[in-house]
């Protein structure tokens, strides 16, 4: 049998340390998986999860939330790597809220009072939180929240109430059954004047019983598309009069006084941090999530043969056909460049929250919001959708669950929606290229340089592109993104001034933003890596993340910069040129990410067996073999014609 390469044990390589952030992260990253991999409460061998019943699987999950918190304490496990073990596990665990955007809004938005009160009891599970913000009729659209939290200054309490069946915190993660704690987002009313959004620490159940609090009422929502998150008990929850003390709005940067006073916020760009937060995680996880499943595609089609080739004798591998790389390796490469890109997104966003929490200084904090909101759009889009690019190149099997990519899908699916609707959260990147663009300060973001062709169009370089090796050069790749977001802008502009609805075609302008963004990036990454042993690698995959982009890219530019047919066929044959380097590749690169069996979890990239061999047994296993009490009835089934004709006969 084919030596399958994969395990559990993480196979270190100078590449493999490389991508995954450095020596210090990927150690720890094999440390988690050693201590998940030895633990019976995390094997996923003896049941096979998309058979559960989804209350059985949720109970799972918080044996696995609740172990966890035991190995956190045991081990000394910072926050991160709290988040990474959750994030191995076969679904979203209730208690993922809790380091994710529970506790970072504590840090980030409580007074250094509030922190040392309440800091210690959620880092040490104490109480169990969640994050209130989204309503039955209200998601990305913040302000129009209706929940209040009225001030009763003779009890020096906030009241909080749900006034409307829309106002009904709804899709709240870990709040059904499990939070005992919530942020609330709610309406500040004073003396009947209205101050906006606030967050409110309010407690959901108690303590000793898990009953819920008085005036709170909380329901599980039920199961979600695809059986994704299982392992999360989102919620349906309203407040008729609930009670939170006046010490327990989060007060670092509003405050209201014993006697009512209100002292705004300094800065009102705080209000972008807890979104930031959750996206800016999300900016680094979601290449790895598109990666896993295209390792799992790789792994079944460099076994799977069929077919044959060219008068071949032996059928071909499945990988080898056009139909196949042409899909696989551009994801590769794509996912490599979220990853990469991710990390430098992410350690921005650290440096400023260590910033942050020192001086309380925003300044950066617009910015990196866009940022995130650009990361956030491009990822979740491009791996849900590689997702199930992966699973079709595996044909019929791609299709069991046991080829785990139902659950991959689940897993990355709902991203595209929550923590803001791509199509919604689209609209905040054009709308800061024309205010940079109105206000004449392009030259203060580098991401914008492409507005200079509106600015001069007449001054506009031509394309130096005459031979297919031309494609190859960054400063010809660029020129075609740039003249494409010209364009696209230009458009934007036109159809803005004359009121046409735009939440359409934004989120081609986002996408194409990042496209540029995250293509200069992954470049700055490769020109920083210069002179590494595993160079050749990077380069083969920033070739193909570039040329693919190209591929659909040019075809948006219009005349006079629009491509010659020369410029077009050499563009295909120096795309074909750079799938077949990476191709040869494409192993290294697989075996360098390392994606353990516990990982994956597939029967088409196991260690032990093929994925023939591990599909006939998952058929072996399967919870409705042998059910000999319905076959009475399919017997039964099987003599109803005759009986009925027999019936009949006799009338």
């Amino acid at each position: 049998m084919e030596s399958r390469n994969i395990s559990n044990q993480v196979h270190e390589t100078p590449l493999s340390v490389f991508l995954w952030g450095g020596k210090e992260k990927f150690d720890a990253r094999k440390q988690l998986l050693e201590v998940l991999t030895t633990n019976p409460v995390f094997d996923k061998r003896p049941v096979t999860v998309p058979s559960l019943a989804r209350k059985d699987a949720w109970l799972r999950a918080v044996s696995q939330a609740r172990e966890l918190i035991t190995i956190k304490h045991r081990e000394k496990w910072s926050h991160a790597q709290f988040r990474e073990a959750v994030s191995m596990l076969d679904y979203f665990l209730p208690v993922q809220p809790q380091f994710r955007i529970f506790l970072s809004n504590l840090e980030r938005q409580m007074s250094d009072e509030q922190k040392a009160i309440w800091i210690p009891k959620a880092e040490r599970f104490g109480i169990l939180g969640s994050y209130a913000q989204t309503e039955l009729g209200h998601g990305s659209n913040v302000r129009g929240l209706e929940t209040t939290a009225t001030f009763d200054r003779a009890t020096d309490e906030f009241v909080i109430n749900s006034p409307t069946l829309s106002s009904t915190k709804y899709w709240i993660g870990a709040t059904g059954i499990w939070a005992t704690h919530s942020i609330v987002v709610a309406r500040l009313i004073i003396d009947g004047k209205e101050y906006g959004n606030h967050l409110f620490l309010t407690q959901l159940r108690g303590l000793e019983t898990h009953e819920l609090m008085p005036g709170v009422e909380i329901y599980e929502l039920g199961p979600k598309v695809f059986q994704g998150m299982v392992g999360v008990d989102n919620g349906a929850m309203q407040f008729h009069n609930v009670r939170v003390p006046r010490s327990q709005m989060l007060a670092r940067n509003a405050q209201v006084l014993r006697g009512g006073a209100y002292v705004p916020p300094k800065n009102t760009k705080h209000s972008y941090s807890s979104m930031v937060t959750v996206r800016a995680i999300m900016a680094e996880i979601t290449g790895y999530e598109l990666l896993k499943a295209v390792s799992v595609a790789y792994h079944y089609t460099t076994f799977r043969k069929q077919f044959w080739w060219k008068g071949e004798k032996e059928e071909t591998t499945v990988f080898d056909y056009a139909s196949v790389k042409y899909r696989l390796l551009p994801l590769l490469a794509q996912g490599t460049a979220l990853v990469l890109v991710g990390q430098r997104i992410k350690r921005s966003f650290d440096e400023y929250s260590e910033v942050f929490l020192k001086t309380g200084d925003t300044s950066q904090l617009e910015d990196l919001h866009l940022q995130t909101v650009g990361a956030k759009v491009y990822s979740t889009h491009i791996t849900s959708q590689g997702v199930e690019t992966c699973r079709i190149a595996c044909g019929g099997h791609g299709y069991s669950a046991l080829s785990g990519f139902g659950k991959m899908y689940a897993h990355t699916v709902n991203s595209v929606t929550y923590e803001g609707d791509n199509y919604v959260i689209s609209q905040q990147v054009p709308r800061a290229i024309l205010k940079h663009y109105n206000a004449n300060t392009e030259h203060t973001v580098p991401s914008l340089s492409y507005l200079r062709f509106l600015r001069q169009p007449s001054n506009a370089t031509k394309l130096a592109v005459s031979t297919e090796s031309d494609w190859f050069r960054p400063e010809n790749q660029g020129w075609i993104l740039e003249q494409r977001l010209a364009t696209l802008v230009k458009s934007h502009m036109e159809a803005s001034e004359a009121g046409k609805d735009t939440s359409f075609t934004v989120h081609e302008l986002t996408m194409a933003h990042c496209d540029l963004v995250y293509w200069a990036e992954f470049w700055e990454v490769i020109r920083a890596a210069a002179g590494c042993e595993f160079i050749e690698q990077l380069t083969a995959l920033v070739q193909v993340f570039s040329l693919f982009i190209l591929q659909s890219a040019h075809k948006d530019i219009y005349a006079p910069h629009a491509l010659s047919e020369q410029q077009r066929r050499t563009l295909t044959s120096a795309y074909d040129k750079a799938i077949e380097n990476l191709a040869s590749h494409s192993r290294t690169i697989i075996e360098a990410y390392g994606f353990t069996d516990f990982e994956m979890d597939s029967a088409l990239a196991r260690p032990d067996m093929s994925p023939y061999e591990a599909l006939f047994k998952g058929a072996k296993d399967s919870e409705m073999n042998n059910m000999r009490e319905v076959w009475p009835l399919i017997v039964d089934a099987t003599k109803m014609w005759a009986r009925l004709d027999s019936e009949k006969a006799k009338l």
